[in-house]
């Protein structure tokens, strides 16, 4: 029915902008390095959402799914990162991921892989909470 579009796309469209809020303002922690007592590297803003560096999160993985790299052109040549902003769920997985840096070419297999990732839920005063990082892959081709 048309009313249940409505409140899906409703939901879909606030869910869109909670996630922009969310990387904008962990974002502009991270620069200012306002970070979360002894864990270096962790930041939180006033409402409580905590931002983690790629390290932490890998350490926080409990599925991984290496991405498949595509095809690429004779000769090309390609050694760096590829870096996503993520959303992760009260349940441990991603609810939003957002090319962040490297090469677009690579975008595409990442983003697939991170699909599959789940972490582990953080707690917070015995309750979960969604948190927000930056996930890094190195990335060679050619």
């Amino acid at each position: 029915p048309a009313s249940m579009q409505g409140r899906i796309f409703a939901m879909t469209k606030g869910i869109t902008l909670l996630c922009a809020v969310l990387f904008y303002v962990g974002s502009a922690l991270a620069q200012l390095g306002i970070n979360c007592g002894d864990h270096a590297g962790v930041f939180r803003n006033k409402s409580g959402i905590v931002w983690f560096t790629p390290e932490q999160l890998e350490k926080m993985a409990t599925k991984r799914v290496e991405p498949g790299m595509p095809a690429t052109p004779a000769g090309f040549h390609y050694d760096g990162y590829v870096t996503f902003k993520i959303l992760v769920d009260k349940d441990g997985q991603i609810g939003c991921i957002w090319a962040n840096g490297g090469n677009p070419l690579f975008f595409a297999s990442v983003n697939e892989a991170l699909q599959y990732w789940e972490f582990k839920p953080l707690l917070v005063n015995g309750k979960p909470v969604e948190f927000v990082g930056v996930m890094k892959f190195h990335v060679h081709a050619g």
